[in-house]
């Protein structure tokens, strides 16, 4: 399924930030690069992929060499040099080997929404994407760059510490939304500037890297945190909130949390994305489901109503209304044993089924399908893949959102089983272990791996990185 236009994310708060524009194609990931010293390592995983059913697009050359006969660049040959697009032009750098770029096709933009906000000289320049990931027994949270690899801050995620952390939500701005499993929700900042000097000391005191962990009231990025005590608190989702032109910001975001104190009962609130306060709540009663470890993941639709699934055998599916709050239970087929969730793109709602098959629910006509394949965490890239943890292996499916076809399955080294699935906005997978230390970025394409093991028990799946909540509401054109 080829894509032929580019879906912008308006990242950061400032104009200049909104910049995911369009350009001649991005270049491959070099393989065998090195990024962070000792916690970086790429491999190629294609003698470790098995195709189940139809192979996957090889991306085109465009790696700027210069050779205009091949098309893979019109730079200059002796250099490097070259944009990769055909045009002529190397001062872009666009193709430029050294550097990664979008895995998506760009083809013929029309980016639409917070496009009259693009500062110039952006050159169709992403300014940033972080991928969030929970380190689940030491209570913090993990600031990852997509592009390079490198861990650029750590966080304690609650003033008392501990917590079990293990779902990350990322809005339209880059910020995160944590939420621990022994209670309580937190935001943190993306970008320094936004953070607020309010501890004493002047200047922004903020994580600068894995190892530099700031004391609570020390640590100035931590925006707010909403202090809940739950038996069980998983599930958290942002809202996109409204785009506003004149300030170039998303404003009036929202954060959806589920939690139970009873097993029994499920707790809903909404939080204001912006000072982290309650303003609206609801219980449901008997959808809690197995034990006490529901809800299990949460995820907005193109409305951003929300969607809930309860883990394991028998839970339900939720959907609470983002207008009246009014709420609908839905029971999946047994066949479908529920983990993680996913809303595609076309609204279908994904769930990850632990016991043979995964499950995609249509709301307009309330018929759901099945897709044989045992997985946990699930996210749609840009080209209509679903993306798939591996249930009970190290691995990851990729399968075809319309036809519900078993694409391909790629072993990849991560020291715990497979569990959270994300996509970035460089087009690229990432894949996190259930414990031990290594996240997983793969090529989609090429099926090339990079790993980054610096990660301390991480227990993370969800909207790790936000284009989630952009592939579903945030616009898309095309």
């Amino acid at each position: 399924m080829a894509m032929s236009r580019m879906w912008m994310l308006a990242l950061g708060s400032t104009c200049s930030a909104l910049a995911l524009a369009c350009g001649g194609g991005g270049s491959e990931a070099e393989a065998g690069a090195t990024t962070a010293s000792g916690e970086t390592s790429a491999t190629s995983s294609s003698s470790a992929e098995t195709s189940v059913g139809e192979s996957m697009t090889t991306v085109a050359d465009g790696d700027g060499d210069g050779d205009p006969s091949t098309g893979d660049g019109d730079g200059d040959p002796s250099t490097g040099d070259g944009d990769g697009d055909g045009d002529g032009d190397p001062a872009t750098g666009d193709g430029d080997p050294t550097t990664t770029g979008p895995k998506f096709d760009l083809g013929d933009p029309d980016l639409g929404e917070g496009m009259d906000c693009m500062g110039d000289g952006q050159n169709g320049e992403l300014e940033f994407s972080y991928i969030w990931i929970a380190n689940s027994p030491e209570g913090t949270v993990s600031k990852i760059d997509t592009e390079t690899l490198v861990e650029e801050a750590r966080y304690q995620v609650r003033p008392q510490g501990g917590g079990m952390p293990s779902r990350t939500s990322v809005n339209l701005s880059g910020d995160v939304v944590v939420a621990s499993r022994e209670g309580g929700v937190t935001k943190i900042f993306a970008q320094a500037e936004d953070c607020v000097d309010d501890n004493g000391s002047p200047g922004i005191q903020t994580s600068t890297a894995k190892d530099d962990v700031l004391a609570w009231g020390e640590e100035e990025c931590v925006a707010w945190y909403a202090d809940y005590e739950f038996m069980s608190e998983r599930a958290v989702a942002w809202t996109s909130g409204e785009f506003n032109q004149g300030s170039c910001e998303w404003e009036d975001a929202k954060v959806w949390v589920g939690a139970t104190n009873d097993a029994v009962n499920l707790e809903v609130m909404r939080l204001d994305g912006a000072t982290g306060v309650e303003e609206d709540a609801l219980s449901i009663p008997g959808t809690a489901g197995f034990m006490s470890r529901a809800p299990y993941g949460a995820a907005v639709d193109g409305d951003n109503n929300l969607w809930l699934v309860n883990g394991y055998c028998g839970a339900s599916l939720v959907y609470v209304d983002n207008g009246d709050l009014s709420y609908e239970i839905i029971t999946p087929p047994a066949e479908v044993c529920a983990y993680g969730l996913a809303v595609d793109s076309q609204g279908y709602v994904w769930v990850g089924g632990y016991q043979t098959y995964t499950g995609r629910y249509d709301p307009g006509t309330e018929a759901w399908d099945l897709v044989e394949a045992q997985g946990l965490g699930i996210q749609e890239d840009a080209e209509g893949r679903m993306w798939l943890g591996a249930y009970g292996q190290n691995g990851v499916y990729a399968i075809d959102s319309d036809t519900l076809q078993v694409l391909s399955y790629t072993a990849v080294p991560t020291t715990g089983q497979s569990k959270g699935v994300a996509i970035d906005f460089f087009g690229y997978v990432w894949v996190v272990s259930d414990g031990g230390t290594t996240a997983v970025r793969l090529d989609p394409d090429t099926l090339e791996l990079e790993t980054y093991t610096g990660l301390d028990a991480p227990y993370s799946y969800s909207d790790m990185t936000g284009w989630g909540l952009k592939n579903t509401t945030g616009d898309p054109q095309g």
